[in-house]
């Protein structure tokens, strides 16, 4: 029998990775719709059996919308330390990290387990084995080697691991604090690369390091790229249990950058945890991995996302992108972010790698003590004064227009270069409603 995700799809009485196995799935797709019945006399069906009748494109668009994982572009699976045979089943600071693990990949070992043709899709999707430590046999998780970042919160060095086959398929790997166990010492951030050589002792074929950057209260430079559209989103449930008496699952938001896609946005943008030319010695890409966490980093996370967003901030111009454009940028980002684990920006505006001045962020000049109040009173009012947004957009582009001049050959191309924007310093709510006031009609008249 070959075992492959978490047995624990029904019970989760017992959480580690002891408990984490389910076998493969054997049967076909009709098999698996022709058991009908019932179970403990529940009203619902246990199976549909015109599932199988449906048009395959559309059982494979089900299955898409039932685990968005396989839409994603790239996941996070976090591990709180290398897996070893040793499960100590009271300890109490390893579960939560494995019951994310299995929370998270629910859908995906649902998918993998119900029959063969379901199983064919996820493992098309995933045909990489991660495999990890279990006391009843060999534990698998599926992944993507090439996309998918392995998480490790915590490593010891000069350590012999039981199960180094963990490591022999991990190429992308985000690690949080490693430790020298013979010297004690601890590497985090920038120094993680003093240890390179024994981390490419543990995992031979890693091709590209993240260094964890928790995300805390006060943005800082490390934070300001994540809110563009040319990084890498995803988010997890963190399962936390006995905490309070109650079982939670807070979100947990991960960025990093899209090094395949755009390499040129990060290399100008993104801060380095190191020089090209160490990469390229090392022959290992080392870039950071932000998480935001908590509920206030989150909120950060969604105030610099407004500031990027927001058409008042932004400055406008031939080469800037049109407010309503912008705004309805802002509402599909909102609307997709948090609607399941996966978070990806399908659509990219151009980006040719140059640098101006002109084009730096700026959030960080913008993030003053009062910006919290001004977001507040933007987004009170967003919904009754989005209206008005779009027709100072509209006589922003007339004006320009009649400045310009009319292009009588109607040939003048569309494309504009995407230009990241800086925020003033002087916005004031005040002047904005200034503004808009002079565009009211005359009452009295």
């Amino acid at each position: 029998m070959y075992f492959d995700e978490f047995f624990s799809i029904h019970d989760t009485s017992f959480i580690g990775y002891g408990a984490t196995i389910n076998d493969e799935a054997e049967e076909s797709a009709e098999e698996a719709s022709s058991r009908n019945g019932f179970r403990n006399e529940d009203t619902a069906p246990r199976s549909f059996p015109q599932f199988v009748q449906l048009p395959p494109e559309l059982r494979h668009q089900i299955w898409h919308f039932y685990c968005p994982d396989l839409s994603a572009k790239a996941r996070v699976l976090p591990f709180l330390e290398f897996p070893t045979t040793t499960v100590d089943w009271q300890n109490e600071y390893s579960l939560p990290d494995y019951q994310a693990l299995a929370e998270q990949t629910k859908n995906l070992r649902a998918v993998l387990s119900t029959h063969r043709e379901s199983r064919s899709i996820a493992v098309r999707k995933y045909p990489d084995e991660l495999v990890m430590d279990s006391t009843s046999g060999a534990a698998v998780v599926r992944f993507r080697k090439e996309t998918d970042v392995i998480f490790l919160m915590e490593l010891l060095t000069d350590v012999d691991y039981s199960v180094p086959e963990f490591g022999n398929e991990i190429q992308n790997l985000a690690v949080g604090v490693v430790e020298d166990f013979s010297e004690e010492r601890y590497f985090y951030d920038g120094s993680i690369l003093k240890v390179l050589p024994a981390l490419k002792g543990l995992f031979p074929n890693l091709r590209r390091l993240f260094s964890h950057w928790p995300s805390l209260t006060q943005p800082t430079e490390m934070e300001e790229w994540c809110v563009t559209e040319h990084v890498h989103l995803y988010m997890v449930k963190t399962y936390y249990e006995r905490v309070s008496g109650v079982d939670e699952l807070p979100s947990t938001l991960f960025c990093w950058p899209d090094l395949d896609a755009h390499l040129d946005f990060a290399r100008s943008l993104v801060p380095q945890m190191c020089s090209l030319e160490k990469m390229e010695e090392a022959g290992v890409e080392f870039w950071p991995i932000v998480e935001f966490e908590s509920e206030m980093s989150m909120q950060m996370y969604d105030m610099m996302k407004r500031l990027y967003w927001n058409p008042p901030f932004r400055t406008h111009g031939r080469d800037s992108p049109d407010s309503g454009d912008d705004e309805s940028n802002a509402d599909h980002t909102d609307s997709d972010e948090y609607g399941s684990g996966v978070v990806d920006h399908h659509e990219s505006m151009d980006f040719d790698g140059s640098l101006e001045d002109e084009t730096s962020f700026g959030l960080l000049s913008c993030l003053r003590p009062d910006a919290g109040r001004v977001l507040a009173e933007l987004n009170v009012e967003r919904g009754l004064r989005s209206h008005k947004r779009k027709a100072i957009a509209v006589d922003t582009d007339d004006e320009e227009e009649n400045e310009m001049g009319h292009d009588d050959d109607g040939d003048r191309p569309q494309n504009k270069r995407a230009r990241l924007f800086r925020p003033t310093l002087g916005f004031d709510v005040e002047e904005e409603e200034e503004e808009e006031e002079d565009l009211q009609p005359d009452q009295g008249g």
